[in-house]
């Protein structure tokens, strides 16, 4: 992948689209072409606020995590398979290499980096004020910075200090002579490491007239973003003191009790015709009428209380798949032992969703998980996500009371208030294990390939994770499901080389050569 093809890609589809003001993200202005050489701050500005680039990351990392059910019974339980082989099938399974580009994390992150990097490369030379290219050059950093890390946290191996040339990401910059040959690790994790130094400088605060300005980069999304990263990285002092910066800015969480309710809309079948017949009403939630697709509700997600930057993951299967794992975690530490008294539970898990495609007789009845329609869920720094990051440091540094105290307004704001307790903990070892618990349950699917890699990484063997799945074997060049071979199973061990996502092999294809593929 030569740096041209992101950049024609881009200009295409920056010529489809209409630019957004940073100071009224509801004006439509005069299409842009980044073939246009950039005069001022102005048009750098629109470009960066034009947030529909930005605001979509890729499902295919929760693939191969435990947070995603996928059973036998899955497969025969649509004609042709629920799951297509190609597209998803290769990264429940580990494959060590996959075809599909449409939805790769590598192709996404990647089209986002070639914005990024004008906002770096041609800031300084506009027209405008000092301090406004300043902070567009740190938005530039602070967007290359967490596309990077995305790619990273995807396909690549954890950087333990020690594994530093293995292989890391394409290091692109604005030249576009640059090689897709990729850069060791330690020098990929050096350079998301300057760019979020760089980014740190931004001073435009998170509100601004009134409004928080979650479309783009602030002092409080930055903030939130380093905390995010040094959990990662293991450096618990610097992840918790970021996560206080940005909890200092801004601290509001939604209260389910009073913000979550069902749709008016319904889905209504019949199933068991031939034996036991009975009509299903499958009840929505209200986030099923908040599509992110397209910019028509950006507005309302906007407005959601308790984020830090619009991030949303997208599945074009529109259905995002609960394994029983993650489920049950939700009759753990619940008041009364009923999984309904969680409110995420009772809002987010969707009964009988699965009648949407799968056989209705016999019926086979699965959940799905909806935040926002069918393909979207909430994956941008969070209130929440703070609260989790600075109780998890403070628990793993022995001081599990004041954890507890950390997520007490965050439980009290999930569980049904009629039947509120608050959490408590014993040592150091039940605190972290139940502030990893409660972090599952808010952050779920989003987060966890993110956290078994980093469990798994880390000097403590108690949140080691080994993720085993039973199904199918498959044949990956053909795309067919091997049924007749029997169930099989599939498993990923702490600290496997599949923790490293394989990249498309289109992508490598495209690149001529300079691309290496991960190594299994």
């Amino acid at each position: 992948m030569k740096l041209r093809n992101i950049a024609l890609y881009a200009s295409m589809f920056v010529l489809a689209t209409s630019f957004v003001a940073c100071d009224d993200w509801l004006a439509e202005e005069p299409s842009k072409s980044t073939n246009k050489i950039l005069s001022n701050t102005e048009e750098l500005d629109a470009l960066m606020g034009n947030y529909s680039l930005y605001v979509q990351e890729q499902a295919v990392p929760v693939y191969g995590s435990d947070d995603w059910g996928i059973t036998p019974e899955f497969h025969t339980a649509k004609s042709g398979g629920v799951f297509n082989a190609t597209s998803q099938l290769p990264y429940m399974l580990y494959s060590n290499e996959v075809d599909d580009t449409r939805y790769s994390v590598w192709q996404s992150e990647y089209k986002k980096i070639y914005f990024a990097n004008m906002a770096i490369e041609q800031a300084m030379s506009l027209k405008g004020s000092e301090e406004d290219k300043a902070n567009l050059k740190a938005e530039g950093h602070f967007l290359r910075a967490y596309s990077m890390f995305n790619l990273a946290v995807a396909h690549t191996l954890y950087y333990t200090g020690q594994n530093g040339e293995e292989l890391g990401l394409s290091l692109q910059t604005m030249t576009f002579e640059d090689s897709a040959a990729r850069a060791t690790l330690a020098d990929t994790w050096a350079a998301i490491d300057a760019d979020l130094q760089e980014a740190l400088k931004i001073t435009v605060p998170l509100k601004k007239d009134g409004r928080n300005r979650v479309w783009r980069a602030t002092t409080a999304s930055v903030n939130a973003f380093a905390a995010r990263y040094y959990l990662y990285r293991g450096d618990l002092t610097q992840a918790k003191t970021y996560a206080e910066k940005a909890l200092s800015e801004y601290s509001t969480l939604g209260d389910y009790n009073e913000t979550m309710s069902f749709s008016q809309s319904t889905l209504s079948y019949d199933i068991n015709s031939s034996t036991n017949p009975e009509k299903i009403t499958v009840q929505l939630p209200i986030g099923y009428d908040v599509r992110l697709s397209g910019a028509a509700n950006f507005g309302t997600w906007f407005d959601k209380e308790g984020i830090y930057l619009a991030r949303h993951m997208y599945s074009a299967f529109w259905w995002f798949v609960p394994s029983q794992e993650l489920m049950d975690t939700y009759l753990i530490d619940v008041p009364g032992g009923d999984a309904q008294n969680d409110l995420r539970f009772r809002y987010y898990y969707v009964e009988d969703f699965s009648l949407r495609t799968c056989s209705k007789d016999p019926a086979f009845r699965w959940p799905g998980v909806m935040v926002h329609y069918m393909e979207s869920l909430d994956a941008g720094p969070s209130v929440a996500e703070m609260m989790l990051i600075k109780a998890e440091c403070q628990a793993r540094g022995g001081d599990f009371a004041a954890a507890m105290k950390t997520i007490a307004p965050l439980r009290k704001a999930r569980i049904d208030a009629s039947v509120y307790t608050e959490l408590t903990a014993t040592s150091k070892e039940d605190g972290i294990k139940k502030v990893l618990q409660e972090r599952r349950r808010e952050l779920f699917m989003t987060m966890r390939w993110y956290d078994l890699k980093r469990y798994n990484a880390n000097d403590y063997a108690a949140d080691d994770v080994t993720v085993t799945r039973q199904f199918y074997d498959f044949n990956a060049a053909s795309g067919s499901v091997l049924v007749d071979g029997g169930v099989k199973t599939f498993t990923l061990e702490p600290n496997s080389r599949h923790y490293a996502i394989p990249i498309p092999k289109t992508e490598i294809a495209n690149a001529g050569g300079a691309l290496q593929q991960n190594t299994y």
